[in-house]
């Protein structure tokens, strides 16, 4: 692993279970940045018409066109400048595009501080673009996933939650160091993920921003649709009695995983896109 870190850092292992997450690198801050790539994400056309989420259904009465139409949403006008962190060009199954990079908000108010943030990452699978470039940019960087061979680990530490994870790392970051991106690629965990920490009161009072690839199955019925949906309209909830808060500025497709769906009658959509929110309590 150090080998594919190619620079001064420390590594720590542990065995650390959130959701599927059981290794932890961690990352020092760099004095530099010069390394590390930045692109800018694509925004909405000019002329692009929003205005339809403020009437948007209740999740249950949503139709699979509605679904896919509010999953295809960016809002990307909430972030005058996000950026994505990490890339490499993928060719796989004859499509050709760049991958591993999610989008941050680098607007003033929610931005991760140069040489003084903090990031947790869950799911790596040996992709470390966006890792590296975060810790380039000189964040604290923690990344997590169950999937790589590591032996030497401590088997005590199962099943912890990302508060008790935050717990417990808490004496080599801080006790009350806010998470300035928490990034999640952990196949399907993540519907378990969100609720357990929109319900703890850990994305609202810890974490700035967060950025998620979202996953379906080809054949997942509309009822399974709805409950995940629910679940991120409850994370970008904004009455007092819903713990979200997180106002969503970028929405990509995975392009590998383009699939005939059942909801759709056969056709072609996405099983898997990237999603990224900031918490709009700090912006």
């Amino acid at each position: 692993m150090m080998a594919i870190l190619n620079r001064k850092a420390s590594l720590i292992v542990l065995a650390v279970n959130f959701a599927v997450v059981v290794i932890l690198l961690v990352f020092h801050s760099h004095t530099s940045y010069h390394e590390a790539q930045l692109h800018l994400c694509p925004t909405v056309p000019v002329g692009v018409d929003d205005t339809w989420i403020n009437d948007i259904k209740e999740t249950e009465s949503m139709s699979a066109d509605e679904i896919y139409r509010y999953l295809h949403w960016t809002n990307s006008t909430s972030c005058k400048t996000a950026v994505d962190f990490g890339f490499w060009i993928l060719n796989d199954g004859g499509v050709i595009a760049p991958d591993g990079h999610k989008a941050v908000c680098l607007d003033q108010s929610i931005s991760p501080v140069f040489n003084n943030c903090l990031v947790y990452s869950f799911g790596i699978n040996n992709q470390w673009t966006f890792d590296e470039d975060m810790a380039e940019f000189g964040c604290q960087v923690y990344s997590f996933d169950p999937s790589m061979n590591v032996g030497n680990h401590d088997r005590r530490w199962k099943m912890r939650t990302a508060s008790t994870i935050y717990q417990m790392l808490s004496s080599q970051h801080g006790a009350t160091t806010l998470v300035d991106v928490l990034k999640m690629d952990i196949e399907f965990s993540e519907w378990n993920a969100i609720p357990e920490m929109l319900q703890s009161g850990f994305l609202a009072d810890k974490v700035k921003q967060l950025a998620v690839e979202i996953h379906f199955n080809p054949d997942d019925p509309l009822e399974a649709f709805h409950h995940r949906v629910q679940i991120l309209r409850n994370l970008e909830a904004t009455s007092q009695n819903q713990a979200g808060g997180f106002v969503r500025f970028s929405s990509r497709p995975n392009p590998w995983l383009k699939r005939p769906l059942k909801v759709l009658g056969g056709r072609e959509d996405y099983i898997g896109l990237e999603l990224a929110w900031y918490n709009s309590k700090y912006y």
